[in-house]
């Protein structure tokens, strides 16, 4: 297979792979390990992981109908009941948002999202107008508010959306490049700029668009997606459009979140006139996508992705985990979804 595969057949090599390398079945439970073996701490189980896990077997059903991964998918979700013993729910908001997305891909009547969507609601701190990082943290930052504003726009709690999605905007966009810097911990900002914070900015601008009452509020929330498209684009344009690479652990999921939501915004913005500058957006979200995907492909070494995509991939190091391999499987996911536009 060359850099010429179609989309679906990387997006299942991608999920083969780790499905092979890190899930492991335990009777009617599976879980996955955070490494390859042989790597230090490699059983370790990532509720955060997991929440993103879930959710690329969901896209991977929606894209590609299976009964044996609609299977393991249940037999997932009983290891995470398990694991948490079954409250689904840690005392960090951004992993219990992450997870409320990734249900919500999966059974929108279960009674778990309810329970995690009411968690996220309530925890908003009516001083600040956002949500903390964790319980009993100082931190407000955009993996938390972003991902729980998705969440929410999709529920009767739509007016906290709005309120967390203008925190985020308010409060994190960088004036001087459009982007999403990290977040605000005793009133000093955090400058990081990370590719998932600008992957779930968009996400939350388009969710609030389709969820929009009227239609001066729904061109509003398409603006601000276009522009942080725009801004990723222009942040991209030194390296050829690849992401900056964030290393394994966490970072290996951050570039696929990217890809996740800007293929959100190559669909929502395909529809628009050819002579409406969305159209423009939704061909630099597909084109971003589809160089990060093709770049994957190449650095691949036999069923291993690299985690930065400059290079080839390594049988040793951040390549080995789980999360690195999991950010892959989802940015070709993403090129999926976007690359239907052209089918």
């Amino acid at each position: 297979m060359d850099a010429t595969t179609p989309p679906q057949v990387r997006a299942l090599a991608a999920e083969s792979a780790v499905v092979r390398r890190f899930v492991h079945r335990y009777g009617p439970v599976a879980w996955a390990h955070a490494a390859a073996p042989g790597v230090p701490h490699a059983r370790t189980w990532h509720y955060w992981w997991h929440a993103h896990l879930l959710h690329a077997f969901s896209d991977a059903q929606q894209h590609r109908p299976d009964p044996r991964r609609a299977r393991l998918l249940r037999e997932l979700h009983r290891g995470v009941t398990l694991r948490t013993l079954g409250r689904w729910t840690t005392p960090f908001y951004d992993d219990v948002a992450w997870m409320t997305l990734a249900l919500q891909r999966y059974d929108l009547g279960d009674r778990r999202l309810e329970r995690l969507v009411r968690r996220l609601d309530d925890a908003i701190d009516p001083g600040v107008g956002a949500l903390p990082w964790a319980v009993g943290s100082d931190l407000y930052n955009a993996p938390a508010n972003s991902p729980a504003a998705i969440a929410l726009a999709w529920t009767s709690r739509r007016g906290s959306a709005v309120d967390l999605d203008a925190w985020v905007a308010a409060t994190l966009d960088d004036p001087a490049t459009g982007l999403v810097r990290d977040g605000i911990e005793h009133g000093v900002v955090r400058s990081e700029l990370w590719t998932y914070n600008q992957g779930v900015a968009i996400g939350s601008a388009l969710a609030l668009a389709e969820a929009a009452p009227d239609a001066d509020s729904r061109d509003a929330h398409l603006a601000r997606a276009a522009g942080l498209v725009e801004a990723v684009e222009r942040w991209c344009a030194a390296e050829g459009g690849l992401f900056p690479a964030a290393g394994g652990g966490d970072g290996g999921l951050f570039a696929g979140i990217l890809a996740r939501y800007l293929a959100e915004a190559a669909v929502s913005f395909a529809g628009a006139p050819a002579d409406d500058p969305r159209r423009a957006v939704s061909e630099s979200a597909r084109r971003l996508v589809r160089i990060n995907a093709d770049a994957l492909w190449s650095g691949r070494r036999g069923d291993l992705f690299p985690a930065d995509p400059r290079r080839t991939a390594r049988a040793e190091g951040d390549d080995l985990d789980l999360s690195v391999q999991l950010g892959a499987w989802i940015t070709f996911e993403a090129d999926v979804a976007a690359s239907a536009l052209t089918s």
